[in-house]
């Protein structure tokens, strides 16, 4: 049995293009440290709040 964890990071929109409000290299980095499997980015650009879902996952510890 596997359990997930999304992480939101905001995407803020600006003159020049949208940007990250986290890099999400680093978000990805800090949840691999605490044993989740990066799954997928998720990017959700024309949401009222717009941002990236990172997917992650790891097994059920029993």
């Amino acid at each position: 049995m596997r359990e997930y964890s999304f992480v939101r990071v905001a995407v803020k929109r600006r003159r020049e293009g949208a940007v990250l409000q986290k890099d999400y290299r680093e978000v990805i980095t800090e949840q691999a440290a605490k044993g989740w499997r990066f799954v997928q980015a998720i990017p959700l650009e024309s949401h009222t709040e717009p941002r990236l879902d990172l997917v992650f996952s790891r097994k059920v510890k029993k």
